[in-house]
């Protein structure tokens, strides 16, 4: 009887791998014994890549931040940004369980540093002042990144099976969480839950997007008359 061959691994087709399981099943699934099951191959096949599950999810996390950098866009810093702010975006909510550690922290790894130059770059060569470049960058980052995260965490929970409530349900249950705490007006309890209960969605992402850079275009013309 022939000896049936495992198949041969390499990273690229090990981060694919995890990637996908983690998509489909969170981050907590993602364990190296499972993830060499998924490929067909041994645990240790995989550990001949990867020397740990940090090493691999780091690996995992890079793959994700190189789709961060959008194709050549034409126009100015504005469209260069609203460009990048909707590709980051875009690429942590298809991987939502993966967003917090996307968002925790400024990684120093080679890829995640060739694309932060990357976006750098294209702010600075579209028209955003030396002088004003960390501040514009790390306002439209964090505001990207964060804005993404809550989603995030918003998509994860609905597929972990609590569901989408309907706006009318949700108004009701942030108003009866209101009505229990002490020293809020009656009269603010129905704005208060019609603002909170609002969903996170494409619309008032944009919104906030239009608003910083509004803002940014006020600071670079009155730095330009300084």
């Amino acid at each position: 009887m022939p000896v049936r061959q495992r198949p041969e691994l390499s990273r690229e087709g090990i981060v694919a791998a995890a990637l996908a399981l983690i998509d489909a099943n969170g981050l907590a699934a993602l364990n190296m014994r499972d993830l060499g099951i998924a490929l067909g191959a041994s645990t240790m096949g995989v550990y001949r890549h990867f020397t740990s599950k940090t090493a691999l999810l780091d690996a995992v996390v890079d793959n994700v931040i190189q789709g961060f950098v959008p194709t050549p866009a034409k126009g100015r810093w504005q469209a260069q940004a609203r460009s990048l702010s909707l590709t980051v975006r875009g690429a942590m909510l298809a991987h939502p369980h993966l967003a917090d550690l996307i968002g925790r922290e400024f990684r120093r790894s080679p890829i995640s540093l060739r694309v932060n130059t990357e976006i750098i770059e294209r702010l600075r060569t579209t028209g955003v002042p030396l002088a004003l470049l960390p501040d514009v960058y790390w306002t439209i980052s964090s505001y990207t990144t964060g804005y993404a995260l809550l989603e995030a965490q918003s998509l994860t929970r609905r597929k972990a099976g609590r569901g989408k409530l309907s706006r009318a349900d949700r108004v009701k249950k942030v108003t009866a969480l209101l009505r229990e705490v002490d020293d809020i007006p009656a009269q603010a309890v129905r704005t208060v839950a019609d603002v909170l209960s609002r969903p996170l969605d494409d619309a008032q992402f944009i919104f906030g997007l239009d608003c910083i850079i509004a803002g940014i275009e006020q600071r670079i013309a009155a730095h330009k008359d300084a």
